[in-house]
């Protein structure tokens, strides 16, 4: 005899039954699967349906939240316009009645001041790009971030309008001896965002003259801007006076040099970045 030792069941040696392939459980499900055949997609579900209805029910619910505040705009800001431009010191009255109520219930029948800040500034800009105005041509790199697109000029333009409306908040705190804080800061703020908002149109006007002086006369842009600078001093010192009292004169005064050092500091700081 040879000596060849047999397997457990004596059928075959042990050499071949060590290199027998092993029939796994996974071998036995790939085939399993292999002949069931392709599996079948779900397709839509009650789940599914009803995820794609409840999407949608919440898209037309921001629609409506959305056309409705636009339409809130449509009445709202010509008529707090209007209040600023002839009765800044009873909207700073107002302003500071309506930041002490709820934040839910603030400006119910207005616009907030930040935001028609910044809807003016897009009005601005809507009315330079319908008389086809040139922007600004830099070329220095943060030149051309800040004047070389029309999201990159709106920003600038908002920026810039707000440092005079802290400018003017700030010079409050200062007479006030109020520290500056969260707090502190968003009364003053908030009514010089509203008071700059006609300052923002009618410098728009002036620029706009500017640009088509055979057209509009050759005085009309100065003149336009010496009138929008006049009525924000008178609409400062109106508000400063409502709110804190005391003289005209002595508020003028503090309005006008604070405006200055506003204008100077922001001049600068473009000359500074730009150039």
């Amino acid at each position: 005899m040879s000596g060849t030792r047999t397997g457990a069941e004596g059928g075959q040696p042990e050499r071949y039954e060590k290199h027998r392939p092993a029939v796994t459980a996974r071998s036995r499900g790939d085939s399993c699967i292999a002949g069931a055949g392709p599996a079948r997609d779900p397709g839509f579900t009650r789940r599914t349906l009803s995820t794609a209805v409840m999407d949608l029910i919440r898209l037309l619910r921001s629609l409506e939240e959305f056309l409705y505040e636009l339409v809130g705009w449509l009445v709202f800001y010509p008529r707090m316009f209007w209040r600023v431009l002839i009765h800044p010191g009873e909207v700073a009255l107002y302003t500071r009645r309506e930041l002490g109520k709820d934040l839910e219930h603030r400006f119910s029948d207005a616009i907030s001041p930040v935001l028609m800040l910044i809807l003016s500034v897009a009005i601005a800009h809507a009315l330079e790009m319908a008389l086809r105005m040139s922007s600004p041509r830099l070329s220095t790199p943060v030149g051309q971030l800040l004047f070389s697109s029309e999201q990159g000029l709106l920003l600038t333009r908002s920026a810039v309008f707000c440092v005079y409306a802290l400018g003017a908040a700030l010079g409050t705190l200062r007479r006030q001896r109020l520290p500056v804080n969260r707090e502190t800061l968003r009364e003053p703020f908030s009514i010089q965002a509203f008071i700059a908002c006609p300052f923002v149109v009618a410098l728009a006007l002036a620029q706009a003259a500017a640009a088509s002086p055979s057209q509009a006369g050759p005085f009309t842009a100065p003149a336009i801007g010496a009138l929008a600078v006049a009525w924000y001093l008178w609409a400062r010192m109106r508000a400063f006076v409502a709110l804190n009292g005391g003289s005209a004169l002595r508020a003028l005064g503090s309005v006008v040099v604070s405006f200055l050092l506003t204008t100077i500091g922001v001049v600068g700081l473009f000359a500074t970045v730009i150039l």
